[in-house]
């Protein structure tokens, strides 16, 4: 088998993450990017079956579109199931965004912020479970979560119910801050 990070197709980790950045979602308003993550799961692979969403939002106090989307990607391997999370909202100066290169670099065209934090996660959890189902990586059970209203109070992982992670052992949370300019 060939290392794990060759086998990560780079091209397509930065494809997702301009389409992630270029959909709108601000805080409470996650409906449009947690839809273009659940579809660009399932292109990767994911199956419909194991894509859900919580009822969160009927608990969050403030007026939010939807609940967090949960992911149960079965192992290959027997182990713990661990948990992959990020959040899918940004804050309101990201709405608009329109991501665009310069070099070697994704920046905003300047009239918004970026929304990096965090559709890079949204991005990384996504090209995660593309690279374990297109390679056949051997792999435990995993739970991909993406909480919404994150940037207003972490409301969907406050909110949520242990239960409907299917029994996590392990987590690694993905958020993104990058430096100045």
């Amino acid at each position: 088998m060939s290392n794990a990070a060759s086998s990560v197709d780079v091209k397509a980790a930065e494809d997702h993450l301009m389409k992630f950045l270029s959909v709108e979602g601000v805080t409470g308003e996650e409906a449009a990017i947690a839809a273009a993550v659940s579809d660009e799961l399932k292109k990767v692979g994911v199956p419909a079956s194991a894509i859900r969403f919580d009822d969160v939002n009927k608990r969050i106090p403030l007026p939010t579109q939807t609940g967090n989307l949960i992911v149960d990607i079965p192992g290959t391997r027997s182990g713990p199931r661990l948990l992959f999370s990020t959040h899918l909202d940004t804050v309101p100066l990201c709405a608009g965004a329109k991501p665009k290169r310069e070099g070697n670099r994704i920046v905003s065209d300047g009239t918004t912020a970026l929304g990096g934090d965090n559709r890079t996660g949204c991005a990384v959890l996504v090209t995660l479970a593309e690279t374990l189902l297109k390679h056949k990586l051997p792999h435990p059970p995993i739970t991909l979560l993406f909480t919404v209203r994150e940037e207003s109070g972490l409301h969907g992982a406050r909110e949520l119910k242990a239960a409907d992670l299917g029994g996590v052992t392990m987590c690694s949370t993905l958020t993104a801050n990058f430096p100045p300019n």
